[in-house]
Formats: structure tokens, C-alpha cells, sequence
């Protein structure tokens, strides 16, 4: 009789012990995928060219990429701290700044209310804009009566004294309404920046896609910032990122600073999500860039 109850304690014991331990796991678990999900990376570069006038040195881009309606911290007072504490010459955003799953526009044009507050900002289109012309039309209204400066396939020259640089920006080629392939895509992208960039004048373009580099690369511009890859949305251990769009599975450009002849390309992870509703081992990035004469 006494071993029977010694069996039966000690097995609801380990039962016990056993459930307490996955409890714990998925406390630990749950704390990790939120803080993948809802902690800012903010990810500083330095871009140093040659071809950077001398009154630009120091000049600091804060860059958004593929917010998709998203909220980080109270109306997005998290991510307002983290630009302020920057202290930016100008906020850039490259599409994807709307979703279409989640289509909750006010979100987004509260946060670029406060936005033009802090800095100039400049914002190109991505492909979620393209499925969402109704919602991109209020929006861009909106961008206008607060002063957000929109280049679709377009330009503005910024100055200094008597120096000056000059940022392009270019549609997301899901607005040309056709099936054709990334390299097809390139090569109309390239048409659009050979349009913009017509002197030898440093040149910062806008453009929501990262894997027509080579394009950009042919352009001859000088800096180039991009999103949509969302860091590859799951990332693994010496494995790196699994998928992206345009890109499919283990894509090569998903994050970081690529720089090949005269062009450099940051490529940001992004803020948001959007049919995929999680990241794991990828948080939301704000990028940071700062211009240096060499």
C-alpha cells in the first residue's frame, strides 16, 4: 500500500513538474516573440563618398520602410521618441506605408503628422499602395495638406549655401499594372531613373525595391534606399533570412549596406507586418544614415 501511494505521488509530481516547465517555456517563448515583434532596432549607418558636397557632411536621413499601418508603443509614441532622439535633416519613407490587409489609414496619417513636425519628409510608393488606389488617393491628399513631399518618379533638389544634393524617388513597378519579370521591371525602373538623374549632381534615390541593384547600380546614383524585404521574415541562425518577396527563399538582399562601383544601397528590414502577422529573430528596424565627405 505505502509503495502504491509513493508511485502515484511521485507520478503526478513529474506530471506537475512537467507542466510547469512548458508554462515556463512559453512565458519565456511569449516575452521573446513580442520583443522580436514590438522592440526598435535602430540600425546607424555612416555613407562616406567622395561625392558628397562638403556642407552636406554630417547630414542624417532617418529612414521608414514598410510601416504597414503598425503601431509600436502607444499611437506610435515609441517609435516618435526614437526619431526625435535622432535629431534627422530629413525623414524618408520607401513604401508600404498603408496596407492592404490592414487597412486602417488614420493610424498612418497620424504618425506622419508627427512626422513633418521633427523633419522634411519625403515618401515613395510600395506594392501595397498600388492594390489600394481609393485609400492611396485620401492619403496622398492628406501628404499634401501637411507638407509630406511624395516623388512619383520625380525629384527635389535639397541645398546648402551654394551646394546642393538632389533626391529622386520612383513608383513601385506593381503600379504599371502588368505581370512582367524583375528583370523586365529593372529595366523600366532604370528608364525612370535615367530621366531624374541628369548631371553629376549627388543623388539619393527613393525606391521601395532592393533586388534590382544592378539597375540602380546602372543609373550611377549615388545612395539608394529601399524596404519591402522585410528582413527576410524569419531569420535563422547561420542560416540568415528564408524568404522574401520578389526574392523567394533565401534571398540575398534583405537587410544591411550593398555597395558595388559608385552606388551604395541600404535596404532596411521594415517596421511592420503585414499578411505574415510575426517576425522571429528579425525586429522592426529604423534605419539612420549620415552622410560624410570624403
Amino acid at each position: 500500500m505505502l509503495d502504491f501511494v509513493k508511485h502515484i505521488f511521485l507520478t503526478h509530481r513529474v506530471c506537475f513538474l512537467t507542466l510547469i516547465s512548458i508554462l515556463v517555456i512559453l512565458v519565456i517563448y511569449s516575452v521573446w516573440l513580442y520583443h522580436e515583434n514590438n522592440i526598435i532596432n535602430v540600425t546607424s549607418y555612416d555613407i562616406t563618398d567622395c561625392n558628397v558636397p562638403k556642407k552636406f557632411d554630417g547630414f542624417k536621413i532617418v529612414q521608414i520602410s514598410d510601416f504597414h499601418n503598425t503601431t509600436l508603443g502607444n499611437d506610435n509614441d515609441i517609435l516618435i521618441y526614437d526619431i526625435k532622439k535622432e535629431k534627422p535633416d530629413i525623414i524618408i519613407i520607401t513604401g508600404d506605408y498603408i496596407d492592404s490587409y490592414h487597412t486602417e489609414r488614420d493610424i498612418s496619417e497620424r504618425l506622419a503628422k508627427r512626422l513633418v513636425e521633427i523633419a522634411p519628409v519625403y515618401y515613395v510608393t510600395g506594392n501595397h499602395e498600388s492594390r489600394m488606389p481609393d485609400e492611396l488617393r485620401k492619403l496622398l491628399k492628406y501628404f499634401k495638406n501637411i507638407g509630406v513631399t511624395v516623388l512619383r518618379n520625380d525629384q527635389r533638389i535639397i541645398q546648402r549655401g551654394n551646394e546642393k544634393i538632389k533626391i529622386c524617388g520612383i513608383d513601385d513597378p506593381d503600379f504599371s499594372g502588368s505581370t512582367k519579370d524583375i528583370k523586365e521591371y529593372g529595366y523600366e525602373a532604370l528608364k525612370k531613373i535615367n530621366l531624374l538623374k541628369t548631371d553629376d549632381t549627388y543623388t539619393i534615390l527613393l525606391s521601395h525595391r532592393p533586388e534590382i541593384f544592378d539597375m540602380y547600380c546602372k543609373s550611377g546614383v549615388n545612395l539608394v534606399f529601399c524596404g519591402h524585404a522585410h528582413g527576410g521574415q524569419f531569420r535563422l541562425p547561420l542560416i540568415g533570412p528564408i524568404y522574401a518577396p520578389s526574392q523567394g527563399f533565401f534571398p540575398k538582399y534583405t537587410e544591411g549596406l550593398h555597395h558595388y562601383d559608385n552606388t551604395n544601397m541600404v535596404i532596411s528590414r521594415g517596421l511592420g507586418q503585414s499578411s505574415i502577422p510575426f517576425r522571429i529573430n528579425n525586429s522592426p528596424e529604423l534605419v539612420v544614415a549620415v552622410l560624410h565627405s570624403a
